[in-house]
């Protein structure tokens, strides 16, 4: 017996150091399967590449059905840094074929035993390390996805408190979570007046307030408010898109200083670039 145990040991210790790292790194099963082309109303709403699919993450089990593109901006840490609109519109990740961007692929994987157990609002915020390292690693083995990286500052915008203080207030435990009904004394009049839109916030952080309004803007928007938890508000604004004189709404950068007590200024936001040098269509299984 005694012998037998050496054995394993110096079995265990001559193995190879990559083949430990590449079993915890990598998804234990990946199913792939092409879906055609994503919505093109989504990618205009959302940004190029960002067809607005939600992923799920249940034990050690995730999937998603959404482009290449949005799949690279989970994979390398953008989400606690504003999600896939924030980096098509700041152009944060560039390079590679048409298709990355246009076209869905269904992925279902099985993280290996013994993995972390992740939520999917852990991932969504950026705070599930082991399973964005697998999703790298599934990028590169079946996408045959290569990158480098670069530094550059593009245009963007900050999201600051106004100078008479944030008027929003803090959500309570009478708020439902965020994705879920919101009550109806905080929907507003229904529907919205003419040429009027609306963005209802409900249970949201500063980061992901900061996304989605980076969804209107169309250029990156970060939280520089210092302001921590969650809110819950309505705003109605004009939409970026409308001519002028056509809404009796204000704008959207007004709407934002009178009724959140914030203010959108615009500044140079710097960040890496991840440049793709090479993609290639997976074969499906």
């Amino acid at each position: 017996m005694r012998n037998l145990l050496l054995l394993l040991v110096l079995l265990t210790l001559a193995a190879p150091a990559g083949l430990h790292a590449q079993s915890a790194d990598t998804f234990e099963v990946a199913s792939i399967k092409a879906l055609g082309e994503a919505n093109a109303a989504a990618l205009a709403r959302f940004g190029d590449g960002c067809d607005g699919g939600f992923p799920r993450v249940e034990r050690n089990r995730f999937t998603v059905t959404t482009t290449v593109y949005a799949l690279m901006t989970w994979a390398y840490g953008f989400n606690n840094r504003g999600g896939c609109s924030f980096v098509s519109y700041g152009n944060f990740i560039s390079g590679g074929p048409t298709w990355i961007r246009k076209e869905r692929f269904e992925i279902q994987a099985l993280m290996p035993e013994g993995s972390p157990e992740y939520t999917t609002g852990q991932f969504l915020n950026g705070d599930a390390p082991k399973l964005e390292i697998m999703i790298r690693n599934l990028l590169a083995d079946r996408f045959q996805i290569t990158i480098h990286r670069e530094t550059k500052e593009g245009p963007g915008y900050l999201l600051i408190v106004g100078k008479d203080g944030p008027k929003i207030r803090p959500s309570t435990d009478a708020d439902i979570g965020r994705g879920g009904a919101v009550p109806a004394a905080q929907r507003g009049p229904a529907p919205p007046p003419p040429g009027t839109q609306r963005f209802v916030a409900n249970r949201m952080n500063m980061t992901y307030i900061a996304l989605m309004l980076g969804v209107f803007t169309r250029r990156p928007v970060l939280d520089k408010t210092g302001l921590a938890g969650e809110f819950t508000f309505l705003l109605e604004f004009s939409p970026p898109d409308a001519p002028v004189g056509d809404s009796p709404a204000p704008s959207l950068f007004t709407a934002i200083q009178e009724q959140l007590g914030l203010r959108l200024e615009s500044a140079r936001v710097p960040a890496e670039v991840i440049v793709i040098d090479r993609a290639q269509r997976p074969s499906e299984n």
